[in-house]
């Protein structure tokens, strides 16, 4: 943030903009202090008087505000001809101090009072004609959003600073952070910060927030000091060691600090300092005009000496791993760099159309062997991705080949299946990198018990290759390493094709085949569509502790596969679970605000998805729909993922993953995540290990 010092050597106009109450506090000895002057603007404004800027109050003062309480203020400097009168009470809160510092608020006027004397744009405008700065304290969403609208059209050379209010953690996160994006510095709490972004440290936090858009903002850290991000840098302004009475506008007294240094032509980590010596100053006594019994040069050295002892933060240090062998080094983190999943993904029609074109003809002979072996019975099998795109491609079989699909586990398949697969059965073992060692003991359980087993996979040559009948190649180009969009894409597509040569061979009508020509300029149609709403799924997310994805029919697969991209990617959590199944069991821990995914395209399902929809609006969730049919009368917060028109339902599962795909890559972004982090090499070796050993034991 540039800042441009006033020639003079003089200060600009700080104006604060927020609320007032009357304080009736009772402290740990028992004494007393009635109507005293409180509320985050007083706080804010003597800080800033303090440090040396002029300062103007707005803010709205009930019938009953005493007509003494700006003295102190007033001879302090501060313009009080700002404070608009309204009729009723002022908030008015009896606080009350344990012996172990805790306090405890009670409000004295009615909860909502709070937001009734919330400032409104038309206080501001006038005042804010020739303000340097303007501080937004907190206020509710709705008027923060307003009041810094009518500053920017009222004085839009203002550098406007905002503070964070506890009710925003209910708002939806894509609000605030577009709101934190168009000011000049936003000032978050560590506490606040983690609500919104998810990250618990104030670096991750302040990372996550540069993903979304904002490129200023400094992180109250309590004892910690702060935290600022500013030209893409964090660094860390240290707290001053005091004595610690009162920490009762702590966070306002710092926002004062910043806003007076601003004031005062500083750029921001000299003012965040300024913002740390207010702070660390205020807690060493009480009462919200403490400050200016303060010498304003000694605040200034003191924040002078918190810029000169700050560090800069050092980026996050590269966690990668090849997912296939778990080795890492430094001439390979470009591979792994979570980009690589967004170059991906935008490979994805070509993909689908090279998988389709079935150039080598490798899935037109599997369709005429399992046509001539006569198969009634065909088992896809997998694990992760794999698995979830058997259940995506079952339906296909089921309307077009006369087969019977059985999507199943590869580790169900290989321990309790193996006895009992009927006659005129075969096993397509699906699996990218042909390494999976479930995925290998399924093949080797089917074949012993006499059925043929394929492979689809990229590897001929590995222990899946080795133990079936026969490979089918999966030829699809990756970049590095990163959560399977384009492979998974690849593998269902594949199945898809696969019914429609068994459909052909059987002399069926066709039908399948033709849709599926049109299927690579939907999945284009697609990530057109849904790219800009994938953006805001993931600034959603990014505040929820946890999303849950929903999918009947071939897209309980879809659901199943957008929560393991929050797994894989951001490493965040989320469940997936039946349409139905939601209404019996999730419903019980979902509460207002939290994300869940519907993944609800047109067909049999369609229906109950929009029953289940209105469930969710309902109990206050904030649902995001996939779907081609846009969701009637939505919500403020609901977001619509679209996908192309036009596309089957058995075809749905290609096209619907394209937007969870683009949603897992952004929340991955977002949190500063990179593909298949592991807190240590041994937890990668182990992790691998896991999953590749081919152990065989006695199916049941």
């Amino acid at each position: 943030m540039k800042n441009t010092p006033d020639p003079s050597g003089h200060s600009g106009r700080v104006v604060v903009v927020g609320n007032l109450t009357i304080d009736d506090v009772v402290l740990a000895d028992g004494t007393t202090l009635m109507a005293t002057l409180g509320g985050n603007s007083v706080h804010t404004a003597a800080a800033a008087a303090a440090c040396g800027a002029p300062v103007a109050l707005v803010a709205r003062r009930g019938e009953d505000f005493p007509a003494d309480a700006f003295t102190r203020l007033q001879t302090a400097g501060v313009d009080t001809t700002g404070v608009v009168d309204i009729p009723g009470p002022t908030v008015r809160n009896w606080v009350i101090y344990e012996p172990d510092g805790r306090r405890h608020w009670v409000y004295r006027t009615p909860a909502i009072r709070s937001a009734e004397v919330a400032p409104l744009p038309a206080d501001v405008a006038a005042t804010a004609r020739d303000a340097r700065v303007v501080h937004v304290a907190a206020m509710p969403l709705a008027n923060a959003e307003a009041v810094v609208d009518q500053v920017r059209r009222t004085t839009p050379d203002a550098l406007v600073t905002l503070d964070t209010h506890e009710g925003w953690a209910d708002e939806p996160p894509t609000r605030v952070l577009a709101l934190a994006a168009s000011v000049d510095l936003f000032e978050p709490s560590l506490e606040e910060l983690q609500a919104l972004t998810g990250d618990a440290t104030a670096t991750g936090g302040l990372r996550a927030l540069a993903n979304a858009g904002v490129r200023h903002a400094v992180v109250k850290a309590g004892a910690d000091g702060a935290y600022a991000l500013a030209a893409e840098a964090i660094v860390h302004i240290p707290a001053l060691q005091t004595p610690v009475v009162d920490t009762t506008g702590a966070g306002d007294s710092f926002c004062g600090g910043v806003a007076a240094g601003l004031a005062r032509g500083l750029e921001t980590l000299p003012a965040v300092g300024l913002g740390v010596a207010a702070a660390g100053t205020a807690i060493t006594s009480s009462g919200s005009l403490r400050l200016l019994d303060h010498d304003t040069e000694l605040l200034l050295e003191m924040g002078r000496d918190r810029t000169a002892r700050a560090s800069a933060v050092p980026p996050a240090p590269p966690r990668v791993a090849d997912p296939t062998t778990g080795r890492e080094g430094p001439r390979d983190e470009a591979a792994y760099d979570i980009e690589v999943m967004r170059r991906e993904i935008e490979m994805i029609p070509d993909v689908v159309s090279d998988v389709l074109d079935d150039t080598d003809g490798h899935i037109r002979r599997l369709g005429r062997a399992l046509v001539d072996r006569e198969v009634e019975h065909l088992w896809l099998t997998g694990c992760g991705d794999s698995a979830f795109a058997g259940h995506a491609a079952a339906l296909a079989f089921q309307r077009h080949t006369g087969i019977t699909a059985h999507p199943v586990h590869a580790l169900d398949l290989a321990r309790y299946l193996p006895r009992a697969l009927p006659k005129a059965s075969a096993v397509v073992c699906v699996s990218f990198s042909g390494k999976v060692g479930r995925t290998t003991e399924a093949a080797i359980q089917a074949r012993r018990f006499g059925h043929p087993v394929f492979a689809l996979t990229n590897t001929a040559d590995s222990q899946l290759g080795r133990a079936v009948d026969e490979v089918v190649p999966l030829e699809v180009t990756t970049l590095g390493f990163s959560p399977g969009t384009s492979t998974y894409v690849a593998m269902l597509g594949s199945l898809l094709r696969l019914a429609a040569e068994v459909a052909a061979h059987r002399g069926q009508d066709g039908t399948l085949g033709r849709a599926l020509v049109r299927l690579p300029a939907s999945v284009a149609d697609t990530l057109e569509l849904t790219r800009p709403v994938a953006a805001d799924s993931a600034r959603l997310m990014l505040a929820a502790p946890w999303t849950t994805f929903l999918g009947a029919g071939p897209n309980e697969a879809t659901a199943k596969f957008g929560a393991a991209k929050l797994f894989e990617g951001p490493q965040r959590l989320a469940v997936s679970t039946n349409l139905e199944e939601w209404a019996h069991e999730e419903y019980f821990v979902t509460s207002p605000g939290d994300p869940v995914v519907l993944v609800n395209p047109t067909g049999a399902g369609h229906n109950r998805g929009v029953e289940i929809l209105s469930e969710l609006r309902f109990i206050g969730a904030t649902p995001v729909v996939v779907s081609d049919a846009e969701p009637d009368r939505r919500l403020p917060g609901e977001l619509w993922l679209p996908l192309a028109p036009d596309v089957t339902e058995e075809l749905s599962p290609v096209t619907a993953a394209l937007p969870l795909s683009l949603v897992g890559f952004h929340l991955a972004q977002l949190v500063g995540k990179q593909s298949y982090n592991f807190p240590s090499e041994a937890a990668r070796t182990e992790h691998y290990q896991t999953i590749h050993r081919a152990t065989i034991g006695e199916p049941a």
